[in-house]
């Protein structure tokens, strides 16, 4: 007969088995905008782009578009099929800085090239099909030397057309945005028989048209469309403009990105955040979808 000690001996409990957790890892996918650097495109003609505050002059300026665009000195984006080709630097990798005009940025001096990019990491690269978004892991492009912001490091990007002919560009931050001064630029590719891009180590980075957001030190939004054909440059209402803690969106009409090839519900674009509009790679922090563009989505 069992003591009562003994009947209150409790059993070992039989370990549980372990699971494996399986964690997806997304890859980069296939930023910068104009080169300050010295990294246009050999062979392909240059356009002066609007790329700044309103009337600021700051970044891009020179735009020869409508719009007020960037008074300040304009830095070329090469846009492959357009016949507007600009001077190039006499000094290679020196800018062009002739009293009263734009600077020029020739191609890098010799035995100067950037840094390799790195290979994508992970798995298959993350596209929601035609839905319009795209995430990726985060990642600051190589060639950035501002502050390591979360607000600048993007993870995720989506671009949707309306049935009233309205686009809504939006990108998520691995952190808030409650800073400035700050820029968040989406490319767009109207045509889809774009050659190469303009960025270094970026080349499906492609695009004939950019839609900025510029914050200033006060967070007030300053938003435009930048035509690199037409060379029209359309100023957005601030109200265009929304911020949800890691998350910017603008919405922008069909009529200021006019198809140069595509049927809207067809353009392609990409999102890169940056520390500010001066336009040079180094400026640029990141980008959405890493290596490429990807097809807008429609909202029925």
């Amino acid at each position: 007969m069992r003591t009562h000690q003994e009947q209150n001996v409790r059993r070992p409990a039989a370990r549980r088995p372990m699971r494996r957790a399986s964690i997806a890892v997304e890859s980069l996918e296939a930023r910068a905008l104009l080169s300050g650097g010295g990294h246009s495109l050999p062979g392909a003609p240059a356009l002066h782009a609007g790329y700044g505050s309103g009337g600021s002059g700051g970044g891009y300026g020179g735009g020869t578009g409508t719009g007020t665009g960037g008074s300040g000195g304009g830095i070329p984006i090469s846009v492959p099929n357009v016949p507007s080709p600009t001077p190039t630097s006499t000094t290679p990798g020196t800018p062009v800085l002739t009293p009263g005009a734009s600077p020029t940025l020739s191609q890098p001096g010799p035995g100067v090239t950037p840094p390799p990019a790195k290979p994508p990491l992970g798995g298959p690269r993350v596209a929601h099909g035609h839905s319009g978004e795209v995430t990726k892991t985060p990642r600051f492009y190589e060639l950035y030397t501002g502050p390591r912001l979360p607000e600048l490091n993007a993870v995720k990007a989506s671009g949707k057309l309306a049935h009233n002919g309205t686009f809504t560009f939006t990108g998520t931050n691995k952190g808030r945005i409650d800073q400035g001064p700050a820029v968040y630029v989406w490319g767009i590719d109207r045509s889809g028989q774009l050659s190469s891009g303009p960025f270094p180590n970026r080349p499906g980075v492609t695009f004939d048209a950019v839609v900025i957001v510029s914050f200033d030190s006060s967070l007030r939004p300053t938003a435009q469309v930048m035509d690199f054909v037409s060379g029209a440059t359309t100023n957005l209402s601030p109200s265009s403009v929304h911020v949800h803690g890691r998350t910017i969106s603008v919405t922008v009409p069909e009529s200021a990105l006019p198809s140069t090839g595509l049927p809207p519900s067809q353009y392609r674009f990409n999102y890169w955040p940056a520390d500010n509009n001066s336009g040079s790679p180094s400026s640029i922090a990141s980008f959405a979808p890493e290596f490429t563009t990807v097809q807008v989505g429609t909202v029925k």
